[in-house]
């Protein structure tokens, strides 16, 4: 049986034998038992509703039966006023140490959550130095990579029998082993703690090559995107890199999201508007959702097996240090994600 139920139980019992006998001040004693009984349920309601209860049947008791001639009038209600005080006091102390209770288990629960925050966080680090490691020691390699692909690619134009699909081939090497290479000097300016530099870029650009780098993941997961450009061809001041970092995080998520749909309807449409003040790039995915929005860009709150519920936190402070904004509205048949920057005045590029 329920504490409750065992509660409802020995009060039937005490109010039985209080209509029997005289009990007058003891019968509080087995009531305050009940209360605590009571108090030690689940709900919260329970305690202070047997108390109530047990109060009623105390007075209901005098009504019923008020022992005249057993002992002065005065008497029995002060016996019953003693009995009411005892309930209360009983009640009140019961509620204040299990509310007492429930706080030392939430204030444990959060130093265990904070503890396992201070220990991943502790991963990270070390995970930023062995980054910054591997930028330093990838360098050279991929800047000799990109020198040999403009070599082989300079050659095979000089050759009348090659392939133009060869001599493109090599200028996509040579262009992505550039951009690998601004990634990884990003990212040792990341750990030196230096500031990023800020350039004019063409916001329609930086979509065209997020795009193009997830294209083959896209295709691989049998994905569409969708671009609508932007007529106007606004022009931002940002760091190129960290404003396709924000972008390709989107899409990627978008990708994940829409993985779990049918073929026919794994879709990410990208469309970028402008005014003359801000640029809007949105990421419109055909997903499910299945996150909870008010925990969304919180540091390590993932919905992906495996995710470090890191990217979108970074992503919103890269936004946010341009001068723009990033949010996420649930829209029919997915999410939309929408990154605001402001626009470069013409005057100024």
């Amino acid at each position: 049986m329920s504490p409750l139920g065992l509660s409802l139980a020995l009060v039937a019992l005490v109010f039985a034998i209080d209509l029997a006998l005289p009990l007058g001040v003891a019968s509080a004693v087995p009531y305050t038992f009940a209360v605590l009984l009571a108090l030690s349920d689940r709900r919260y309601k329970a305690g202070p509703a047997i108390a109530a209860l047990c109060a009623v049947l105390t007075v209901l008791k005098m009504l019923i039966h008020p022992d005249r001639g057993m002992t002065e009038e005065w008497k029995v209600i002060v016996n019953r006023c003693l009995a009411l005080f005892a309930i209360s006091v009983t009640t009140v102390l019961g509620l204040l140490r299990k509310r007492a209770t429930a706080a030392k288990e939430q204030a444990e629960e959060q130093l265990k959550a904070q503890r396992e925050t201070l220990a991943h966080v502790g991963r990270l680090s070390m995970l930023g130095q062995v980054a910054a490691g591997l930028a330093h020691e990838l360098n050279q390699p991929l800047a000799a990579i990109g020198l040999h692909a403009e070599v082989a690619a300079r050659l095979a134009e000089r050759t009348p029998t090659t392939n133009p699909e060869l001599t493109a081939t090599l200028r996509d090497i040579a262009a992505q082993s550039a951009r690998a290479g601004e990634i990884v000097r990003g990212v040792r300016r990341m750990a030196r703690r230096e500031s990023p530099g800020t350039d004019p870029m063409a916001i329609d650009d930086a979509v065209a090559s997020a795009v193009a780098i997830l294209d083959w993941q896209a295709r691989k997961a049998e994905v569409v995107f969708r671009v609508v450009p932007g007529g106007s061809a606004a022009v931002v001041a940002a760091n190129r890199v960290q404003v396709e970092q924000v972008l390709l995080n989107l899409l990627q998520n978008a990708i994940d999201a829409v993985a779990g749909q049918p073929v026919g309807k794994r879709a990410v449409t990208i469309t970028v508007d402008s005014t003359a003040e801000v640029v809007a790039v949105r990421v419109r995915d055909s997903g499910r959702g299945g996150y909870d929005p008010a925990r969304l860009f919180e540091p390590f709150y993932t919905t992906k097996e495996g995710g470090l519920g890191l990217g979108l936190a970074i992503s919103r402070g890269i936004v946010e240090a341009h001068g723009g904004h990033l949010v996420a509205n649930t829209v029919e048949g997915g999410t939309e994600f929408t990154m605001t920057l402001p626009v470069l005045p013409s005057d100024a590029r």
